[in-house]
């Protein structure tokens, strides 16, 4: 009955209930296909699984100057978000999130360290990056995992 109301008083069908139900389904929709192409990137990048693929893979080359500004800006607002949700997660004191965080940071730093030689065979140096990520992995997992003591 109070529903009701609520839409008679909006003069709408659909309830913040409704809404939410909605927007849950669709985040799980996008983020869960999402894997798929970024999963594929991680373990096979030369497969093509969606439609339009094999055209976009010849461009996908960090030599192409036309996708350059692409891939660059991608890559870095990536990795600002990230570092947003890190400062969040610590600002608001989200544990949960910084777990979550941890686990991801510890990752990429494991990535960057397995895949070190292979850059540098190609002449790219990711030392520094890995630097950073060692500082930023041994913070994040400690405030992430190690309780304060009162």
């Amino acid at each position: 009955r109070e529903r009701e109301r609520e839409r008679e008083r909006r003069g709408s069908m659909i309830d913040d209930a409704m809404l939410r139900t909605v927007a849950t389904y669709v985040l799980y929709a996008t983020a869960g296909f999402l894997f798929l192409p970024a999963g594929r990137d991680i373990v096979s990048h030369k497969t093509c699984i969606l439609p339009g693929e094999k055209d976009m893979r010849k461009a996908m080359n960090a030599t192409s100057v036309k996708v350059r500004t692409f891939f660059w800006g991608v890559w870095g607002m990536n990795h600002c978000m990230m570092s947003a949700l890190k400062i969040y997660a610590l600002h608001s004191g989200d544990l949960t999130l910084l777990k979550i965080l941890s686990v991801q940071t510890v990752v990429c730093l494991a990535y960057l360290v397995l895949c070190g030689k292979s850059c540098l065979a190609a002449k790219a140096d990711v030392s520094g990056f890995r630097n950073v990520f060692v500082l930023e992995a041994a913070a994040i997992t400690f405030l992430a995992w190690c309780p304060v003591v009162a």
